[in-house]
């Protein structure tokens, strides 16, 4: 133990803490008491950090706590601005920053998140926060006060939400948030609200820590910010997105659409206020991904995002099983990529004398163009080509779209084929559904061999 002076009369206890990762370190670190020290959630964040394929620029550490996070991002390459309410914890960073030899790379200040006046700096590439995840009510909690502020959530949406309201206006270029927080159980900061709020989202890394589950997750506008081409009215959003370029993050979405294709031909049945838009996905780099998977991943990053279920292959269904929407996947000869078209009811109806659903039941009344923007980054967040940060791979398309899928069946839905009642237990890499009937296990690829029926009926 030794002491760390906080101000010209004022010294505190402190302890000194060896931290190392990913070869870069170790480092002694002097840690005052109340000040959160490296911990397991610090090396998950740090793996992620150093995962990251980003020229470095300028970066913003807010919660800097010891300052090691600080320490590593300036050791490859970047000019950091940390940030800490506690002042204990910024004369820790500044004293852990200087004794490192960063200290020309590295400003500390005092200040952070919901502090009045607080904001990104311009030029801003890249934000960490290893976000405060305890709740108020956790039994677990046995902190002084001005460490409990910086370990715990506040209700409402958590520090997540708070710090939305900053990163919306920072327009700068390739700007990405890297945050740390709990998936397990659910802390109020949810990485589903960045989602709902147009962010694009993608689990870097993760891990479980006894109860709970811990992830590093990255966020990012879709496209850098650059909307969709949007038409008034077109026949088909399929049709349209052909005449897209072949790179970027390429989308169309149509107020009308006038002749809307489902699967196997059928007509989609467009109605004013839907959602109608298609996506051109650059698949082709060599690791091709079937159509079948692409659709089943798609369902699945919709469905948890708008609140509604999945009925494999590619439909969107409310929780008795009527229609939301459907998806389809095309390619041709003549393209590269792949077409992923979305369309989504905004409110139930009758079609065809069929009773189908609209997003009006799981979302309320939110708009079309509130509803894309989500579905926007629900696919950014598996499909689009960021740079710096690593594309899902098929093993995660797999279980991402099971994961979907088994919404339904844990609420009591379940397949028929070939007469007989099945049980889902599975999909393959071809996004095929694996069945299991007494022991003999089937893989089927065509939905004209299934029916699904669901607890309310179908």
């Amino acid at each position: 133990m030794g002491n760390i002076d906080v101000s010209d009369d004022s010294i505190i206890a402190t302890k000194f803490v060896d931290f190392a990762v990913g070869g870069h370190g170790p480092w002694k670190l002097a840690v005052p008491m109340t000040v959160y020290p490296p911990r397991e959630d610090t090396r998950l964040l740090a793996e992620a950090i150093l995962s990251l394929g980003v020229e470095p620029s300028t970066a913003v550490e807010v919660g800097c706590g010891s300052g090691v996070l600080s320490i590593l991002l300036a050791e490859v390459g970047w000019d950091v601005f940390a940030f800490d309410v506690n002042p204990y914890a910024v004369a820790s960073a500044r004293w852990n920053v200087d004794e490192h030899g960063q200290s020309e790379r590295v400003s500390v200040n005092e200040g952070g998140v919901g502090e009045q006046g607080w904001e990104i700096l311009g030029g801003t590439k890249l934000l960490v926060w290893n976000l405060p995840y305890l709740t108020p009510d956790e039994e677990a909690i046995r902190l002084e006060p001005i460490e409990e502020a910086s370990m715990t959530d506040i209700p409402n949406g958590g520090w997540s939400a708070e710090l939305m309201k900053h990163v919306n206006s920072h327009d700068e270029d390739g700007f990405i948030v890297v945050l740390l927080m709990r998936s397990d159980p659910r802390s109020p900061s949810d990485k589903g609200d960045w989602v709902r709020n147009g962010w694009s989202c993608r689990v870097i890394n993760r891990l479980r820590m006894g109860r709970e589950r811990i992830e590093s997750v990255a966020f990012w506008k879709p496209g850098s910010g650059v909307g969709a081409v949007t038409v008034e009215e077109c026949d088909s959003t399929m049709t349209e997105a052909g005449s897209l370029p072949d790179r970027g993050w390429q989308r169309v979405r149509a107020r009308r659409q006038t002749k809307g294709r489902g699967r196997g031909g059928s007509v989609w049945e467009f109605q004013e206020g839907d959602v109608a838009a298609t996506w051109k996905l650059a698949i082709g780099d060599g690791s091709e991904i079937p159509h079948g998977l692409v659709q089943t991943a798609v369902g699945s990053a919709i469905a948890e995002n708008i609140g509604c279920r999945t009925k494999w292959p590619n439909d969107l269904v409310d929780k008795s099983g009527l229609k939301i929407g459907g998806i389809i996947a095309e390619s041709s000869s003549y393209e590269s990529g792949m077409r992923v078209g979305v369309g989504i009811n905004s409110c139930p109806r009758i079609v065809s004398e069929r009773r189908v659903s609209g997003w009006s039941e799981t979302l309320g009344d939110d708009s079309a163009e509130v509803v894309f923007r989500i579905i926007d980054a629900s696919l950014s967040g598996i499909f689009e080509a960021v740079p710096g940060l690593p594309k899902p791979g098929i093993e995660f398309l797999v279980e991402h779209s099971w994961r979907g899928i088994s919404s339904s069946l844990s609420e009591g839905a379940f397949p028929r084929a070939f007469g007989r009642c099945m049980r889902a237990v599975g999909l393959d890499e071809s996004g095929g559904l694996i069945l299991e009937d007494g022991g003999e296990v089937s893989v089927i690829t065509d939905v004209d061999e299934l029916v699904w029926s669901f607890p309310s009926g179908f």
